[in-house]
């Protein structure tokens, strides 16, 4: 029994002290590290609203009230009467001049009121010598106090007038009637001829004297003479030059001159 007892307590001792080895162990052995809990990241915070400027209102501005038109003038009165028409033959080349009969009173001191005439491509125009130009009816024009028409061939008539020929048929009542033929040139500087050619041209008795104008033998403008003389033929209005002198003659204008 002695030695029973005396292994129970050695097995009991033995114990104690294998129990207190391993917490000794247990002490000294280092605590693992304890991880530490992971952060929770931080959201941005929201931007905020950018508050947007309430749309303005588009308020147009009210329009300009628009100016009243014009009123119209009233045409003019188309006045009794006959209308001016030319009584005389005109060329096609000729600008036609007719004045309405009682347009023209030089007793009671009454001129042309108004002009008439019609355009290519316009058409009829009146033109008041008020100062105004009005679209008008070929009534209208016709009961202008003055009608002028342009010649029938322009073509050919601007040609004649490039070369300095014009032609005009003229019919005032009571006062003058027929064609007038107009002949421009200027055969040097400083000077030009003009000649009119009408039937209505009456021949006036008019004289040269000495040393006045140029149609007399010692007429002229006090300057030296020339051999050099110019010539038209009265038909067909051909002018041309001639040397008294040499007996040379040219169309052209003799150098000099």
């Amino acid at each position: 029994m002695t030695s029973s007892l005396r292994l129970t307590i050695q097995a009991a001792a033995a114990a104690a002290k294998a129990a207190a080895l391993a917490e000794a162990k247990s002490a000294a052995a280092p605590a693992a590290p304890s991880k530490p809990a992971p952060k929770a990241a931080a959201k941005p915070a929201p931007p905020a609203e950018s508050t947007k400027p309430a749309p303005l209102s588009a308020t147009k501005p009210a329009p300009a009230p628009k100016p009243a038109p014009a009123p119209k003038a009233a045409p003019a009165p188309v006045p009794a009467g006959k209308p001016a028409t030319l009584g005389v033959k005109a060329a096609p080349t000729d600008v036609g001049i007719a004045v309405r009969p009682g347009a023209i009173d030089l007793k009671a001191k009454k001129l042309p009121g108004s002009i008439g005439v019609t355009l290519p491509v316009v058409g009829p125009l009146r033109i008041d010598l008020a100062v105004s130009v009005n679209k008008a009816t070929e009534a209208e024009v016709a009961a202008s106090d003055v009608v002028v028409s342009l010649p029938k061939d322009l073509v050919k008539a601007g040609k004649l007038a490039v070369a300095g020929t014009a032609g005009a048929a003229v019919d005032v009542p009571g006062l003058i009637q027929g064609s007038f033929g107009l002949d421009l040139s200027t055969p040097r500087k400083g000077e030009a001829d003009i000649t009119v050619t009408s039937p209505a041209i009456p021949q006036l008795p008019l004289a040269k004297s000495k040393g006045l104008g140029r149609f007399c033998f010692d007429c002229g403008d006090g300057n030296e003479p020339s051999d050099w003389f110019v010539a038209r033929n009265l038909g067909n209005g051909v002018q041309f030059y001639g040397n008294a002198k040499t007996g040379r003659s040219q169309f052209e204008v003799p150098t000099g001159f």
